[in-house]
């Protein structure tokens, strides 16, 4: 090989990469609504008749997501501490009336998050497949609802 090669390659390479950088990206293609014999169909190529472009909004990034369920969890524990204060209608004066605790209701959430992890649980045996994750997320389930059992003087039934 002589010098000259040398010197063009890493000229050729730069060329090629800077027609490469020079090229349209790739965006995202869209989405058509078209109809095709009295049926509506959804393609990513342009309607050959009747239809029309769909323009699709991305929906919210994972630190989105985040923050509502933060703000979520912060309301609800919020309204679970703070108590319902009412007008007394014989005096005038306000008081203060704990929240009214519904033990079925609770009794009942128990029952279902214990037939969700014991089928989980079964189902994991039977196709002996790994679902430790769904198991654990219902036992946790089982320990809060027991946990407001036990905060508002509810008996497992």
């Amino acid at each position: 090989m002589n010098s000259r090669q040398f010197v063009a390659a890493p000229a050729a390479l730069a060329l090629l990469v800077l027609a490469a950088g020079l090229t349209p990206t790739a965006r995202a293609q869209g989405v058509f609504k078209c109809s095709v014999g009295g049926k509506t169909v959804y393609q990513s190529s342009p309607c050959p008749t009747a239809g029309k472009e769909l323009e699709i909004k991305p929906g919210p990034t994972e630190e989105q997501m985040k923050e509502a369920r933060t703000r979520a969890d912060a309301e609800k524990a919020r309204a679970a501490a703070t108590p319902l204060v009412l007008p007394s209608a014989q005096d005038n004066r306000s008081q203060t009336v704990a929240r009214p605790v519904d033990c079925n209701s609770l009794n009942k959430a128990r029952a279902d998050a214990y037939g969700r992890r014991n089928a989980t649980v079964r189902a994991s045996r039977e196709t002996n497949m790994d679902q430790s994750s769904a198991v654990n997320r219902y036992q946790q389930d089982i320990q809060r609802t027991e946990s407001q059992m036990i905060s508002s003087g509810c008996k497992p039934t």
